[in-house]
C-alpha cells in the first residue's frame, strides 16, 4: 500500500529566490545521520501516541473454549520540540568572501542572486543538519542557557535526546554496559561486551537491528580490521558489519558510547506541515535600510524511544534530571 506524505510548505510571492521548502526541510531535518535510520513519523503538531504490541505464550492446548493468551498493547506519547530558524549575514561580508564573484557587480545590483541563494541554503540546511545530529544524541532541556554568555552548544537545551531519554528509563542492568575509553586495541572485546547481551528475541531479527556506535569507535574498529589484513590499509576501508550486524556511525554521539535496538525502536518526530510553512528571506535594505538579509522560519522535531526491555547501551554517562 502506498503511503503519502504532505508537505504543506510556500515560498512567499516577493522572495522569488528563496529555496524550495521541501528540499530544505529534507536536507535540514531527514538528511542527518542518525535520524534518517530512525522510525520517521511526520505531520507532528502538537503530540502523538505510538503504540507497541508484544505477545507472551499463544500457543495452548487445544480445547473448544476459547482460552485468551497474553498480549500487551500499550502506547506512549510523544511531543515535539518548537525550534526557530533564525539566520542574518551582511552584504559586505558576502561581498569580501570567497564567494564575491558570484556578485553581481556593484552592490546595488541583485542583492541574493540565485548561484548565492542556493549555495546559501545549502549552507545553512548543512549546519542545521549538524545541529541536530548532535541534539538527536546529546539533547538536554534541563542544561541551563547563560543568555549573557551564549556558547556554540547552547542549542542542546532545546530537546531531549536519546541518551537522556534512554537514562530516564532505568533500565535493567543487564542492559548498561559500563564503558571505557574504546582504542584499536580494545575494541572488538568492547562490541563483544554488547554483542554478549543482545536480548535473544533481537537475535533472529539480526536484519532489523539498529546498532550506533559513536565516531571514536568507527575508527577503532577501522583500524583494528587494517592491522589484520594489510590491504586495508592501502586499497580499502574496513566495512562497519561485526558479526553478521551492520554497525551506525553516530556522528552526533559522545565518545566511547553505543547502543542497539530494533530500528523502529528509535523515533524520530517533526511537524513539516507546520505554520508558518514557508522559509522566509528578507532583505533588510528594502526596510530598515541595513544592508543585510535574513532568513527565517520554525518546525517541530523530536526524539524518543520504544520498548525499554529491547535496548542495550553502552558507555552512556547518565546525571540526575
Amino acid at each position: 500500500m502506498s503511503r503519502k506524505l504532505l508537505f504543506a510548505m510556500d515560498t512567499t510571492a516577493n522572495a522569488l529566490l528563496q529555496a524550495n521548502p521541501k528540499e530544505f526541510y529534507a536536507k535540514a531535518l531527514l538528511g542527518n545521520t542518525s535520524s534518517q535510520q530512525f522510525r520517521q513519523i511526520l505531520g507532528v503538531k502538537e503530540k502523538t501516541k505510538i503504540g507497541s504490541l508484544s505477545f507472551g505464550n499463544v500457543l495452548t492446548e487445544a480445547d473448544c473454549d476459547f482460552v485468551a493468551s497474553n498480549s500487551d498493547l500499550d502506547a506512549k506519547t510523544f511531543e515535539p520540540c518548537k525550534i526557530a530558524l533564525n539566520v542574518e549575514i551582511c552584504q559586505f561580508e558576502i561581498e569580501q568572501s570567497f564567494l564575491a564573484d558570484w556578485m553581481k557587480t556593484g552592490s546595488n545590483g541583485d542583492f541574493m542572486p540565485a548561484d548565492f541563494a542556493s549555495h546559501f541554503y545549502d549552507q545553512l540546511a548543512l549546519t542545521v543538519n549538524q545541529n541536530l545530529e548532535y541534539l538527536t544524541w546529546q539533547g538536554d532541556t534541563d542544561i541551563v542557557v547563560d543568555s549573557l554568555n551564549p556558547t556554540s552548544d547552547d542549542y542542546l537545551a532545546l530537546c531531549d535526546g536519546l541518551i537522556k531519554q534512554l537514562c530516564r528509563e532505568n533500565l535493567e542492568a543487564s542492559q548498561e554496559i559500563a564503558g571505557t575509553t574504546v582504542t584499536s586495541s580494545n575494541v572488538i572485546a568492547e562490541l563483544t561486551k554488547v554483542y554478549n547481551v543482545i536480548p535473544k528475541a533481537l537475535k533472529s531479527r539480526k536484519s532489523e537491528v539498529k546498532w550506533f556506535v559513536s565516531q571514536d569507535i568507527a575508527d577503532a574498529y577501522v583500524l583494528a580490521v587494517a592491522t589484520q589484513n594489510f590491504l586495508e590499509y592501502t586499497t580499502g576501508e574496513a566495512q562497519l558489519k561485526f558479526l553478521g550486524y551492520q554497525l551506525v556511525v553516530g556522528v552526533g554521539m559522545p565518545d566511547s558510547t553505543q547502543t542497539l535496538s530494533l530500528q523502529n525502536n528509535y523515533i524520530f518526530i517533526a511537524d513539516m506541515i507546520s505554520d508558518p510553512t514557508d522559509i522566509t528571506t528578507i532583505d533588510m535594505k528594502q526596510t530598515t535600510g541595513d544592508r543585510k538579509i535574513r532568513a527565517i522560519s520554525d518546525f517541530k522535531i523530536g526524539y524518543g524511544i520504544l520498548n525499554p526491555t529491547e535496548w542495550v547501551v553502552y558507555g552512556l554517562t547518565c546525571t540526575a534530571s
